[in-house]
């Protein structure tokens, strides 16, 4: 027991506490950098998800692959293979039919579900009554190689017509005729390109006015392909003949009266009263097409089609 010198309280002796031991950091870091690094992993994760959400609507477009089996043909029509060469190395396979003399080459533009060989069904009908037929091949699809986008499937559509024009394989004229996504590719290779006529099977205004029809929750920036045929209807320098199903939910006939209607006057409009979207062939495709061909067998002057080189890259691509 200890005293204070100058009284009898007694002290008590002062207790020591053992030191705890200092936890030692594996990474030490101080607290501004673990900001900045949990910021930076935020940011990161930001921009993933914008990259895959702005991701879903081409996915949804380009997801799926076109068949295409020379055995499933029920026709004697003779299809021979027909290459390009990209501008980025590819070999893309077309199919090809060859017109008989005086009648122009039919270049069917597919849209994104098709089976080459049910679907443009009716153009084999047409072959046999002389037209030539040449079916595209789309990168990434029945065999090709390469994945699809939207300014590349306009480039290999104007590269096709360029084919054919340069080797004589369509001497009296190219008509383009496109399905549904295939509408899209159609009309701007039209721009391009001098055809002789335009078809367009179930089309839409653009492919952003699609997504709006389909699903109108989506934001429509999320949406980059455009596939804009509202925007150059007005600006294609041949007749041109529009095709809608008035049961089609998909693209409804009012996509195709817009069009009309910003044509000018130049575009035919035909409303199939029975057809949807995957029918017209069977609902009266088949005849307004015969007798829209009929009605422009030499009238007026022969288009050249395809006189823009491929490797020179149009205007819309350069954005």
């Amino acid at each position: 027991m200890l005293f204070r010198s100058e009284g009898l309280k007694p002290l008590k002796k002062q207790e020591t506490v053992p030191a705890v031991p200092e936890r030692r950091r594996l990474f030490p870091v101080s607290r501004k950098t673990a900001v900045r690094s949990v910021a930076a992993l935020l940011a990161l994760l930001t921009v993933g998800l914008v990259v895959a959400v702005r991701t879903i609507p081409e996915f949804i477009l380009y997801r799926e692959r076109l068949v295409f089996n020379l055995l499933e043909i029920n026709s004697d029509i003779e299809l021979k293979p027909l290459d390009i060469k990209t501008h980025d190395g590819l070999t893309l396979r077309s199919w090809y039919h060859r017109p008989a003399e005086g009648k122009p080459v039919i270049v069917y533009f597919p849209g994104r579900l098709e089976d080459l060989i049910r679907r443009p069904a009716h153009l084999f009908h047409l072959a046999e009554q002389g037209y030539g037929l040449t079916l595209a091949g789309y990168r990434g699809y029945g065999g090709n190689p390469g994945y699809p986008s939207e300014h590349l499937l306009y480039r290999d559509g104007t590269a096709l017509l360029t084919k054919l024009t340069h080797e004589g394989l369509a001497p009296d004229g190219i008509v383009l005729y496109g399905y549904s996504m295939g509408t899209g590719i159609a009309s701007y290779v039209a721009t391009a390109t001098r055809p002789r006529a335009l078809i367009l099977e179930a089309p839409f205004t653009s492919f952003p006015d699609a997504v709006r029809q389909q699903a109108p929750s989506v934001p429509i920036w999320l949406v980059r392909s455009r596939f804009d045929t509202r925007s150059r209807i007005s600006n294609i320098d041949a007749p041109i003949l529009l095709l809608a199903g008035e049961q089609d939910r998909i693209t409804p006939p009012d996509f195709a009266k817009a069009l009309a209607a910003l044509s000018q006057g130049v575009a035919k409009l035909e409303i199939l009263p029975e057809a949807n979207h995957v029918n017209m062939a069977r609902r009266g495709a088949l005849e307004a097409v015969s007798s829209f061909l009929v009605s422009i067998a030499g009238g007026g002057v022969e288009h050249a089609a395809a006189q823009q080189d491929p490797d020179v890259l149009p205007a819309v691509m350069e954005n």
